[in-house]
């Protein structure tokens, strides 16, 4: 589950918060506020998305399978260096168990705190986003509503209005014992 130790060094098992959720359920507010709890660096695959567009030229099209690559290494790599990491991502039945499975597992002990929202569509529409767009989450919301089956701890947490459970209960959940 750990690269290969320093000679000398203790080898730590790192945990890696795999926050997931619809569009607009709360990943990204909830995994900024864990990352600065827990004193743990983020990997937002949103903003990997964005960076790769602006520094490559790629479009949403091109950008998408590069930052998805992109996301499960870096998060993994992070993890198999003994960081534990916070990384959120909307995740997609039947596509993202099996990334979970071979790229983070062995890398670290993955806690997937799933959130959901009765205003997840409402927020994500909020954002101004082009029809075309909001009418492909709204499509999607089947695959990324509920939590995936990935066969590690989970936490479902309700970002409706505030945490619950609450932050310091979230954090409680996630420290290594």
């Amino acid at each position: 589950r750990a690269s290969r130790p320093v000679p000398g060094s203790v080898v730590r098992v790192a945990t890696i918060v795999l926050i997931s959720g619809a569009p607009g359920s709360g990943k990204t507010t909830l995994a900024a506020a864990l990352a600065a709890e827990l004193g743990w660096p983020r990997v937002d695959r949103d903003q990997l998305y964005a960076g790769l567009s602006a520094g490559s030229g790629y479009d949403r099209d091109a950008v998408v399978p590069h930052g998805v690559r992109l996301f499960w290494s870096a998060t993994a790599h992070l993890a198999a260096a003994g960081c534990s990491v916070v990384a959120d991502a909307t995740l997609y039945r039947d596509q993202s168990e099996a990334d979970v499975r071979s790229v983070l597992v062995p890398a670290g002990d993955v806690r997937n705190v799933h959130c959901r929202s009765a205003l997840a569509s409402e927020r994500f529409v909020a954002r101004g986003h082009p029809r075309a767009v909001n009418d492909r989450v709204a499509r999607n919301a089947p695959l990324v509503t509920e939590p995936l089956a990935l066969g590690v701890p989970l936490l479902e947490v309700d970002t409706t209005d505030g945490y619950d459970p609450a932050l310091p209960s979230i954090v409680g959940w996630l420290r290594p014992v």
